[in-house]
């Protein structure tokens, strides 16, 4: 079944819905409150991409640690970079993704340096790695 750029915007609307599947795939079983120590609910902080638990207010910050956590790039831009280098297996110059996100150049270079070797499209460490988009 082929994913299309529709199917990508209808999943993925704004950086809230990517942040809200980041959150899944990072915590499957829910956000354990590092304050609390039971896994409690938690709540999307509207400025900033954290979490804050519904109970005692102690913030997570599921971004820390991965490519997306000290980018000022929208996580949107993020997810449409990997959508467009898994539909192209890679074949997509830093120019081209620059023009489809309207990025600067400098940061198409880096996107496509950190998402590539986690694809196996370059052949890096994570060359074993697969994304299952939805």
């Amino acid at each position: 079944m082929d994913y299309s750029v529709e199917d990508f915007n209808r999943d993925f609307p704004n950086d809230a819905a990517c942040l809200d599947r980041l959150v899944a795939i990072i915590y499957p079983l829910g956000i354990e409150c590092r304050n609390c120590g039971v896994p409690r609910k938690h709540h999307r902080l509207n400025a900033r991409r954290a979490l804050s638990c519904d109970y005692c207010g102690t913030h997570v910050y599921p971004l820390a640690g991965t490519m997306f956590g000290k980018s000022s790039t929208p996580l949107k831009c993020w997810f449409y970079a990997m959508y467009l280098l898994v539909s192209t297996a890679g074949d997509l110059t830093e120019k081209e993704l620059q023009r489809e996100l309207g990025v600067a150049q400098k940061t198409a270079c880096r996107m496509m340096q950190q998402i590539t070797p986690l694809l196996g499209l370059g052949g890096g460490a994570g060359a074993s790695m697969t994304l299952a988009i939805p």
